[in-house]
């Protein structure tokens, strides 16, 4: 069974829709990731271990900073505005944490290993 985007339209709730949307954008860029992935790397390890440091390059790098950057000065119009409360901004500074955090806590928990 398909589901074309009209059906999808009317069978999800416009905030479900959305969400289904943005994780279909986020699936495509990183199947475009695994298709770029650097050669020279691809000769110093594994196929999966090379397609895996390009995707939390590209997840923790410069297209992170950007998005946490966008993020907060959303979030800062949002207050200028009076639409945001004090729990969406911690929130994003708590995301933002993680993202950049992933590695250390990822070391920590394995010991570095």
């Amino acid at each position: 069974m398909t589901i074309s985007a009209s059906t999808l339209s009317t069978w999800l709730p416009p905030r479900r829709r959305a969400f289904v949307q943005t994780l279909a954008l986020i699936v495509a860029a990183m199947l475009v990731s695994m298709l770029l992935s650097d050669p020279a790397h691809a000769q110093a390890a594994d196929g999966v271990t090379s397609m895996a440091e390009n995707i939390k390059t590209w997840l923790t790098g410069t297209f992170a900073k950007t998005i946490a950057v966008i993020a907060v000065v959303i979030v800062g119009f949002m207050f200028f505005t009076g639409r945001a409360s004090l729990g969406l901004l911690v929130t994003v500074i708590v995301g933002i944490f993680i993202v950049f955090s992933a590695q250390w806590i990822v070391d920590t928990i394995t010991g570095g290993a």
